[in-house]
């Protein structure tokens, strides 16, 4: 099995390869692609005084948007928008996705919902409109057509996902009868549909964005297994009628290259975009934060790998919880007990615990501190199947913290400190080892070597949650 993810835009670039790109193309020139050459195929493709080429020049990488197309009863629309930036310098990829219910202003059209845009214009006012609401350059875009996309997963087999909850919802105009069982299973093409569509739940389009990055990595795990080679030819065929865009076939199986050479697991981050839902002249929106979605676009890789993207939702008051934490540390998570944080611990109930998990205003990182291979990922869907929102998982600096941390920025706005103080309620982790750190750029849980207490007060909260 390969060791490494691929970004999605390996996906895209077989596919053109496939057909596309004629017969011919070995296996080797994509495997030997330099960044310099994917640079250089780039530069002499577009405007030198484009907004585009300046950014290439300057910061060494570019945008792409992929959407996804539905047409029901025949109107087409883009439920699905993600805002890719392919950092050739740094050798990064982050993915930003934007609730089809933002509220934008549309070229030619005022304020609207940013779904409205494709149908209004197609691809080409969708890239216009995000453009302008980011105040970033796109240069190439993606469309995905779902009437192909169950096809494609089922030439792979189907994909494995982790559901978390039992989805139903029935939508006889959107042609929609989704019923999906909880629990880890293998998802046919058109269960795998119904999975990413879903949205008819507490968070709403929220929770759709998250399944369906869930969806993406599950995607590209089975892509690059071995067993799927013999299936490639009749998977690009397949996928030519998936995806249109505007990138080359040379420069697509460039970008094969680079992804194959140089993006590795750890250097693709998800986000979405942070705010809040809101009701405006009776129509329900997503107030985004721009400033937010620009600190994750722009932020220092390595901010990137110890933190996390929050992401802002409605704020409520929460009540306290008593802890019954047993020790306490220093910032690195070494210490001995501490009798000031020993409370005796009592039990929540259901409602006590959604409304504290809803009460929190930002999204949080989950970080490995331990060094157990797999534990941030772990860590995070079980919090994920208690509403909590993780929009990143990764390894923190070291391996050497004793017990669990929870950390936030320097100087950070009140939203993210109550954030991380409703999450060390939330895991029963003393007041003493919630702190701020420099090296912290979003709040976040860092696991410890007490990984096995914190893992039995998250799976306490789960059964919880459930009852």
């Amino acid at each position: 099995m390969m060791k490494r993810y691929k970004s999605i835009l390996t996906v895209v670039a077989i596919a053109i390869l496939g057909i596309a790109a004629g017969a011919g193309i070995k296996v080797y020139s994509i495997l030997h692609t330099k960044s310099a050459d994917i640079l250089d195929a780039i530069e002499s493709s577009i405007d030198s005084g484009s907004a585009q080429y300046a950014e290439l020049k300057e910061q060494g990488r570019f945008n792409i948007l992929i959407m996804g197309e539905d047409d029901v009863e025949g109107s087409r629309r883009s439920d699905t928008v993600l805002f890719a930036t392919v950092d050739i310098d740094d050798k990064n990829m982050r993915i930003l996705s934007l609730p089809r219910d933002t509220r934008v202003q549309i070229p030619g059209h005022g304020v609207q919902k940013l779904n409205h845009a494709f149908a209004y214009g197609g691809p080409d006012l969708l890239k216009a409109t995000v453009e302008k609401y980011l105040g970033q350059p796109i240069l190439y875009y993606v469309v995905i057509d779902y009437n192909s996309f169950p096809a494609v997963v089922d030439i792979l087999g189907g994909v494995e996902i982790n559901v978390e909850k039992r989805m139903r919802y029935v939508d006889r105009a959107g042609k929609l009868d989704i019923n999906i069982q909880p629990g880890l299973q293998t998802m046919d093409g058109k269960t795998a549909l119904h999975y990413v569509r879903f949205r008819k739940d507490a968070l709403g389009d929220i929770g759709r964005v998250h399944r369906q990055q869930q969806f993406i990595k599950a995607l590209l795990k089975k892509v690059y297994d071995p067993r799927i080679l013999p299936k490639i030819p009749e998977l690009t065929a397949q996928m030519m009628k998936l995806f249109k865009t505007d990138i080359s076939p040379a420069l697509a199986i460039q970008l094969a290259g680079f992804a194959q050479n140089e993006l590795g697991r750890e250097r693709i981050f998800f986000s979405t975009l942070h705010g809040q839902a809101a009701t405006v002249n009776n129509l329900s929106y997503w107030i985004g934060d721009t400033k937010a979605a620009n600190e994750f676009l722009n932020a220092p890789l390595e901010m990137l790998i110890s933190g996390d993207v929050a992401e802002n939702r409605n704020t409520n008051n929460f009540a306290g919880l008593s802890l019954s934490y047993s020790s306490a540390a220093d910032e690195n998570g070494n210490g001995k007990a501490s009798g000031t944080e020993k409370k005796p611990g009592q039990v929540m109930k259901k409602d006590e615990l959604l409304d504290l998990v809803r009460s929190m205003p930002e999204s949080i990182a989950v970080l490995n501190g331990s060094g157990k291979a797999g534990l941030s990922g772990e860590i995070a869907t079980r919090l994920q199947k208690i509403g909590i929102e993780v929009v990143m998982s990764a390894n923190a600096k070291h391996f050497d913290y004793k017990s669990s941390n929870i950390v936030y920025p320097i100087n950070a706005k009140p939203e993210v400190v109550e954030t991380a103080k409703i999450l060390g309620k939330l895991l029963d982790i003393p007041s003493s080892l919630i702190r701020s750190n420099n090296q912290a750029f979003y709040p976040s849980v860092i696991i410890g070597h007490d990984n096995q207490k914190l893992m039995s007060r998250i799976d306490k909260l789960i059964e919880i949650s459930t009852q």
